[in-house]
Parts: C-alpha cells; structure tokens; sequence
C-alpha cells in the first residue's frame, strides 16, 4: 500500500482471503492509527487506477438499488483473484485521499501466523482529517481542471466564435 502524499510511505500486509472488506479496512485503521468511525470506501480499479465498483463502510441503498456494495457483506476472494489487481482505499471521502493497493501474490495461508498482519512498515502514515475538523463551508466544489482552463480561454478566442449555435446534420445527409 502506497500513498500518492508521501512516496516514502508504504505498508504490506498478508491477509486471509476469508476476510471481509471490512476486516481490511478495520485492520488498516488500526494499523495506522486512524479513527475507524471515518468514512472509508475501497474500490476496484483498472490498470490505470480508474474507479470501478466500490465498496462501502455503510450500506447506500436507495430506491434504485444498492449504489455500491457494503464492506460487510464482501469477502476478499470474492473479487481478488489475480496478481496484480488493484484498488483504491480512500480514507478521507471529503477530499478523496487515499492509498494505492496491488495485490502482490496469492499464497496458502500458514496455520502457525494470526492474519491480518503488517509485514513492512515504512514510513508515516498521511494525517487522517476528522469530519469535526473540516470546515464544511470552506470545501470547494468548483471543477478544478475545467475552470482553470475555461479561465485561460477567457476572452482571447483568436476570433473564433463560441457561442452556443450548433449544426444540424439532417438524416439523409448522412
């Protein structure tokens, strides 16, 4: 487990693969020291580190049914099942911190260890911030990238009109 706020963070672990999500994610907390009543979410991701189905410390079904699917109710060989699957363990929800995971190997467990277990440590873990410490009117919810680059275009649009009519193509154009 890595962590994109300080490259000289990281943490193994050897977990059974019996364990829920929320196992994980209890035994994380507790490993480095965070509060567990925070809201947390794994997520399965692509090789790139996309966003795919995600996992949730409480259960967010409405009435189109589940939105994701809670901790709980997950076992880890239920979707790991290949070396070098990933995911995303975010910690801090409002701000979407988190930690990088890659399933490493895929061994029989030892009947003489006690899992989880942290097999290296390196490093101190990122601040975990408390949902009574953030100043919920201070968030900004604005599009980051977009605004900055909607801001650069600003008025010097080398003549070019952006306005809002579009073309239509008719059917038999086509």
């Amino acid at each position: 487990m890595i962590s994109s706020e300080d490259s000289a963070f990281l943490r193994e672990y050897e977990l059974d693969d019996y364990s829920s999500f929320l196992d994980f994610h209890h035994f994380i907390q507790k490993n480095l020291d965070y509060e567990e009543t925070q809201l947390a979410s794994f997520f399965l991701t692509d090789e790139y580190w996309n966003k795919g189905l995600e996992l949730t410390l409480i259960d967010m079904e409405n009435d189109a049914g589940p939105a994701a699917i809670p901790m709980e109710s997950v076992k880890l060989h239920e979707l790991l099942k290949h070396k070098k699957e990933r995911m995303l363990y975010v910690f801090d929800i409002f701000s979407d911190r988190g930690f990088f995971l890659e399933l490493h190997d895929i061994i029989k467990p030892n009947p003489g260890y006690h899992y989880p277990k942290c097999t290296a440590s390196v490093g101190d873990a990122p601040e975990q911030l408390l949902i009574e410490d953030v100043d919920l009117d201070s968030l900004s919810f604005d599009n980051g990238p977009i605004d900055d680059i909607i801001n650069d275009i600003g008025s010097d649009t080398n003549g070019f009109d952006l306005g809002t009519d579009t073309y239509n193509v008719e059917d038999d154009e086509l």
